[in-house]
């Protein structure tokens, strides 16, 4: 997988990028993804990241956005969940143009009860513990 990072916060190094995408590349089988793009962008608020989908531009891309202003802690967690998203996406379990998830729509819930964000919490969660303890 190519990864791109853009406008990297000093931070955090690549050398910690890298192994936050390997592992969760690792972890959540993302061999069909050719393209990692992270973009780092100053947000004021609550936003922490966001998942640009797959294929806009070119196919087998994946962009994710992650706020720059956030502790590294969030950041790195932060990563792991968008990523979360792309598996989601690449294995057809969450279309994110229609909102739905293993083909039921859920787009009316609220943000902390959509499938989607349940799964990707979860995950985050263990990503992080689990990279932690190798890192």
């Amino acid at each position: 997988m190519i990864l791109e990072i853009l406008n990297k916060p000093s931070k955090i190094s690549d050398d910690i990028i890298d192994s936050i995408v390997n592992h969760a590349d690792q972890i959540l089988d993302l061999e069909e993804l050719e393209e990692l793009q992270i973009v780092f962008n100053e947000e004021d608020g609550d936003t922490c990241g966001y998942f640009d989908g797959i294929g806009e531009e070119e196919d087998g891309v994946a962009v994710i956005e992650i706020n720059s202003k956030k502790s590294l802690e969030e950041i790195i967690k932060t990563i792991f969940h968008e990523i979360v998203h792309v598996q989601q996406v690449l294995h057809g379990f969450f279309c994110n143009e229609e909102k739905t998830w293993y083909g039921d729509y859920f787009g009316d819930l609220n943000y902390d009860e959509k499938p989607w964000e349940i799964d990707a919490f979860s995950k985050e969660g263990m990503l992080y513990s689990s990279w932690k303890t190798c890192a």
